[in-house]
């Protein structure tokens, strides 16, 4: 008998990604995933419509995911998408467009409902009982949640991300202290209003969800720099990249291709977060978004 596969697509704002999984008694186990970076954030223009290439681009992609689904047969699935298309005007236009190709419904999430469900990931894969600060640093925009076990005590969706900071502060290529001022000057401003609240909830452990938080730690673990994701750590790696002085001739120890056009802009919305509101150390988390997509379509 063959086991049966549950899907989560997430169009995301950086990339699309699509997870199949079978059901485990402790949880699930991967069955396929499949990739691909489409960033739509980087196709809107500026009245925040998605330009026609993003578009074919992204409806290509999902093609692809579409054919895949024809092989997977999964007994259920479950569409998602993020900040990029809740910023984009005419949203319902490729929203239409897609669920043609996919052949099933694209749920449009909210912020606060993405931080909630970014948090169930967490917690559904790392079964912590202290109070954790979640941080998920996206392509359009950056969730910040406090819970306990299952329980959110305080979600919010802030309207920065690595794709979006690359555009307003590293549009030039540069990789220097001004433009990573600017970026984590700006990204401080956003943070502010929501500091006091956040640090008066408090948490005992703070962790970190894929994309940046990932690829910093890929970058500690190769390089060795320190026993810790710390804004000490933070700092050494934002000089490599002035250091490289251009994003395309971006070559860090530990840094993925892939994520080379978005690191340094990431880096400095981390690095905004941990001074604003005076984190000490960050853990990688084993889940985020589609472990929680996962989690909600297991228990359907």
């Amino acid at each position: 008998m063959i086991d049966k596969r549950y899907t989560i697509i997430d169009l995301g704002s950086n990339s699309f990604h699509m997870l199949t999984v079978t059901k485990e008694e402790d949880g699930f186990s991967a069955f396929s995933k499949t990739k691909q970076k489409v960033r739509l954030a980087s196709g809107l223009d500026v009245n925040n419509n998605l330009n026609p290439t993003t578009i074919k681009t992204a409806l290509n992609c999902l093609q692809t995911f579409r054919d895949e689904l024809d092989t997977l047969q999964p007994e259920k699935i479950l569409i998602t998408a993020t900040a990029a298309l809740r910023l984009a005007n005419n949203k319902q236009t490729f929203i239409q467009q897609a669920e043609r190709i996919l052949q099933y419904p694209i749920k449009l999430i909210s912020g606060i409902e993405e931080a909630k469900i970014i948090y169930r990931g967490v917690a559904f894969t790392e079964q912590s009982q202290e109070q954790l600060l979640v941080i998920d640093i996206g392509g359009a925009s950056t969730e910040l949640i406090i819970g306990q076990g299952k329980h959110v005590l305080k979600a919010e969706s802030l309207h920065m991300g690595s794709v979006t900071w690359l555009n307003n502060f590293f549009s030039d290529n540069q990789l220097n202290n001004d433009n990573f001022s600017r970026a984590i000057h700006r990204a401080k401003e956003i943070i502010q209003p929501h500091v006091k609240n956040y640090q008066e909830l408090n948490w005992s452990f703070c962790m970190g969800a894929s994309g940046t938080i990932q690829a910093v730690n890929e970058v500690n673990s190769k390089q060795q720099l320190k026993p810790h994701l710390t804004l000490s750590l933070l700092n050494q790696i934002k000089q490599q990249c002035i250091d490289s002085q251009q994003i395309d001739e971006l070559i860090i120890d530990g840094l993925k291709e892939s994520r080379q056009a978005v690191f340094a802009s990431g880096l400095a919305i981390l690095i905004a977060l941990f001074e604003s509101l005076g984190i000490e150390k960050i853990t990688l988390s084993k889940g985020a978004l589609r472990e929680g997509l996962i989690s909600i379509l297991l228990e359907k």
